[in-house]
């Protein structure tokens, strides 16, 4: 039996994440047909990260003994549940259909455009650059070309918003990460590609999956993210650079960062001249597949723990460097940090904060 990967490119699956999840309707649609049902529980068994969480045998009892439509769901989602703690799920394609069109509408994007650059609620010392990051999602009712394509624009749009900020006078940059519930990691990724590595010749490798038996690298090389040796999304000007690519980086999180906002979180953690401030984010730092089963629904298939470049990282909470616990202070506590990065000449004027006298500036 043929199992169709959706975003599947060349063997490489893009990784996709909570916040497809986190937009589905609360209504449960009937279980998936028996020929997509047993699909379903083979690819669980063999590829599922906490597979041995489940006694398979027992559950394939339970559902042959059930003609209960509502038990049989109910038994699917407690072992979907455990097998990939929490990550993965079953959705009919209706589900699919109407939780991006319910994504889309509820945070104002349109298809294919997930984040924003609005004003931001807090102000910003004028020597340090500003990117938000927001959740992405692909319209799944898009032929994978213009997905793809949706993609590097999404990631052109993020690197545009740095380079209209790289005019010199930036001494540090902060990525606001603490509202990304996560979605489609590659645009993310490229987006922030030109801040990840940290010196224009350090080492590409900036994250990784592991499978439970070997690590597969995520890299930012040549103006283009690779898994592997492979390269997924590229940027249009691939030669562009910083002005300053070793300015300190401060990454903000929070506990509604999650799964591919994980991603971005571990890609920057560790990469020299950076720290994290905010609060433990919401543990979904592992690496869901999309797998299109035989009835057209889909399966949401945890097989990866994310880490981070030096291989740290056990796919739940993951816990910033300074505790902050209103989104004002970690963003204070941010600036004063970098400000006082040797980048930044180590002498602030003033703190940031209430009532302060620096050059504020909000983000273009």
């Amino acid at each position: 039996m043929e199992t169709t990967m959706r975003r599947k490119q060349n063997g490489v699956m893009a990784w996709v994440t909570l916040a497809a999840m986190l937009a589905l309707p609360a209504a449960a649609s009937p279980v998936p047909s028996l020929p997509a049902r047993e699909q379903m529980l083979g690819l669980l068994e063999h590829k599922a990260l906490y597979r041995d969480r489940v006694d398979w045998a027992a559950l394939r009892r339970d559902l042959a003994a059930s003609d209960d439509p509502d038990r049989q769901r109910r038994l699917l989602s407690d072992s979907i549940n455990r097998a990939t703690a929490g990550h993965g799920r079953w959705m009919s394609a209706e589900d699919v259909r109407e939780g991006y069109r319910k994504r889309a509408a509820g945070s104002g994007m349109t298809p294919a455009a997930a984040a924003t650059e609005g004003p931001q609620a807090h102000p910003i010392d004028a020597r340090l650059g500003l990117i938000s990051v927001a959740p992405y999602l692909s319209d799944p009712g898009l032929p994978r070309e213009r997905q793809r394509a949706a993609e590097r624009q999404e990631a052109q749009r993020l690197q545009d918003f740095l380079w209209r900020q790289d005019d010199g006078s930036r001494c540090g940059w902060i990525v606001d990460l603490g509202d990304n519930t996560g979605g489609n990691m590659w645009p993310m990724l490229l987006g922030v590609g030109p801040l990840l590595r940290g010196d224009a010749d350090g080492p590409d490798v900036v994250g990784h999956f592991f499978d439970g038996a070997a690590l597969q690298p995520w890299r930012y090389r040549e103006g283009a993210v690779w898994v592997g040796d492979m390269p997924l999304l590229a940027a249009d000007d691939a030669t562009r650079r910083l002005r300053r690519p070793d300015a300190p980086v401060a990454v903000l999180q929070s506990g509604r960062t999650a799964s591919s906002g994980e991603a971005i979180v571990l890609a920057l953690r560790g990469r020299p001249r950076s720290r994290s401030f905010g609060t433990p984010t919401m543990g979904y730092s592992t690496g869901n597949s999309l797998v299109t089963l035989v009835d057209g629904s889909t399966l949401l298939l945890t097989g990866t723990v994310m880490k981070d470049r030096n291989g740290i990282g056990d796919g739940s909470r993951i816990v910033p460097d300074v505790t902050a616990a209103q989104r004002a202070e970690a963003m204070r506590r941010a600036q004063e940090w970098l400000l006082a990065q040797p980048a930044c000449s180590g002498k602030p004027t003033e703190k940031a904060g209430p009532g302060a006298r620096l050059p504020w500036k909000r983000a273009p």
